[in-house]
């Protein structure tokens, strides 16, 4: 049955999403009082911890933005399973993007002006949160927004996107509207070169959602985590630049940079990528057990 160009089930899907729409919080963690989901499933007891103050005024903007639910990292995200951290990490660019908005929490800055002094804008996790949600909402460390009081999305906002992308080194269309995929590899990687993660996995682990791809996580692999993510791109790209790189290569294989940092921009090579990676060693070492 269709009416006025609506089918019942689209209808029912767009009522769904108005109710269960929800908020996620993007923020640097504190070093010590992060409210954990073991904490949170404590009750009351955890609410004298440092983080409490932070995870209390993110469900107040929630509510201002009409959302009955509020997602936090560190809160919903039971680290003690291994298949739910996984499902969590491959899954998280689509959570940030479903999102009714994403508030962005910069614990070190007060205005616009003092952008660039975040730490934010310097870890890994949070260049897929700044890309990946239609709609940002930024705020200060007192909890004020940094753009205009009457906007409600910042990438709808002029100053904070041409702030943004003089910080970042992204393209205001990036911002406003990004599609992750396998094409601009090298660009992407410039992007991701000028963050850190406090886990080496993490280097790779963080892409995941900006290049879509599907890769197994696994901490406790070390670097070869990396090398598995540009195995997976390089079968999925026709970019020859991906291989132009500066700096040691991987301990896996000569032909393929140790780290994101390395891939730069090369006038120097000039063949097809396939066929630079026709003969690359891409397997796991034989050591005697799957990495």
């Amino acid at each position: 049955m269709q009416q006025h160009g609506c089918t019942r089930s689209t209808a029912v899907v767009r009522v769904l999403r108005n109710l269960l729409k929800y908020a996620i919080l993007s923020h640097r963690w504190l070093r010590e009082g992060e409210p954990t989901y073991d904490d949170v499933s404590k009750g009351e007891q955890w609410m004298t911890e440092s983080g409490y103050d932070k995870f209390l005024r993110f469900c107040e903007k929630a509510h201002e933005y009409g959302c009955a639910l509020a997602w936090s990292d560190t809160c919903c995200i039971d680290k003690s399973s291994s298949t739910q951290l996984e499902e969590a990490i491959r899954s998280m660019f689509r959570w940030y993007r479903d999102a009714h908005i994403c508030i962005a929490y910069l614990a070190d800055v007060l205005a616009l002006e003092g952008l660039h002094k975040d730490v934010w804008f310097t870890r890994g996790w949070t260049l897929q949160e700044l890309l990946a949600p239609r709609a940002i909402r930024f705020y200060g460390k007192d909890w004020k927004p940094l753009g205009q009081l009457e906007g409600k999305n910042d990438k709808e906002d002029e100053q904070i996107l041409i702030e943004l992308s003089r910080v970042t080194d992204i393209p205001i269309p990036d911002l406003q509207n990004f599609s992750p995929g396998t094409n601009r590899v090298q660009e992407k990687m410039v992007w991701a070169s000028k963050r850190r993660t406090t886990r080496v996995e993490d280097t790779a682990y963080s892409l995941i959602g900006i290049f879509d791809v599907s890769m197994q996580v696994a901490y406790g692999e070390g670097d070869w985590a990396f090398h598995r993510l540009m195995e997976v791109i390089i079968q999925r790209c026709d970019e020859w630049g991906i291989l132009a790189w500066a700096g040691p290569p991987s301990t896996h294989s000569s032909s393929v940079t140790s780290s994101r940092c390395q891939l730069e921009a090369s006038g120097g090579l000039s063949s097809p990528l396939h066929m630079l990676t026709a003969s690359l060693p891409l397997q796991p070492p034989n050591n005697g057990h799957e990495r």
